[in-house]
């Protein structure tokens, strides 16, 4: 049978530490907006508090988190275990989202993430911190789920980050982060809706120019001189 408890446990958060993948769930507010589910690795959720997790946040295809976490706050975080005995651990929360540059990030990356992170080409991995304030921690039995042996981490989506300028990742981010699938604004880097949606398109219009643009070194040209325009 489950059980529910207003705050995490010294034993909760010793089994927290130990694992080495959760998902995240997050929707909007509208009854026929898409629910999404991400799983996480890279060791990055830290327990702050009895009723406080933080998450470092990586760059990817989308912004679906970011976006509803802004939109609503709503967050829950899901753990089981795939050695040793079984559980299920879920953590119920609302969200905020600190990006790079903002104080609370700041503070929040030096203290807990700084010596794993810090350095300039696995940092352009880094996207934002999500602070959770969990109000209900929910535990089950998790019988059903099979054991699972961890490898290793993939450094895939790290190494591939590294290798982008800061010209290619602004494009990146407008292309793939100013909005989710529902249209909802993720404000990434402070953009306005209306300033992301121009963005996003000028990031579509850059892609469909690179074939012509008589080589990599003019289609980056033309990139720059673009998003230039666009911040004045």
């Amino acid at each position: 049978m489950g059980t529910f408890r207003e705050a995490l446990t010294d034993a909760d958060k010793a089994w927290i530490a130990k694992q080495r993948v959760y998902f995240v769930a997050t929707a909007p507010l509208e009854k026929d907006g898409h629910v999404n589910l991400s799983p996480k690795g890279y060791s990055s959720m830290r327990v702050v508090g009895d009723n406080r997790i933080i998450l470092l946040d990586g760059r990817g295809s989308g912004c679906e988190t970011i976006a509803h976490v802004r939109n609503n706050q709503r967050i829950t975080i899901m753990m089981c275990a795939f050695d040793g005995p079984p559980r299920i651990m879920r953590l119920f929360g609302k969200g905020a989202v600190y990006e790079p540059g903002s104080a609370s990030f700041e503070e929040l990356f030096k203290e807990h993430y700084a010596e794993d992170w810090e350095d300039p080409d696995s940092f352009k991995f880094v996207r934002s911190i999500i602070d959770i304030q969990v109000h209900l921690v929910g535990q089950s039995c998790g019988y059903a789920v099979p054991f699972m042996e961890y490898k290793s981490e993939r450094k895939t989506l790290v190494e591939h980050q590294s290798k982008k300028t800061k010209e290619k990742l602004d494009i990146s981010r407008a292309r793939d982060n100013t909005f989710s699938i529902d249209g909802i604004p993720s404000f990434l880097d402070g953009t306005s809706p209306g300033k992301a949606a121009l963005k996003r398109r000028a990031g579509t219009i850059i892609d469909a120019l690179l074939p012509w643009a008589g080589g990599a070194a003019l289609g980056a040209g033309v990139a720059v001189a673009i998003f230039r325009n666009m911040s004045k």
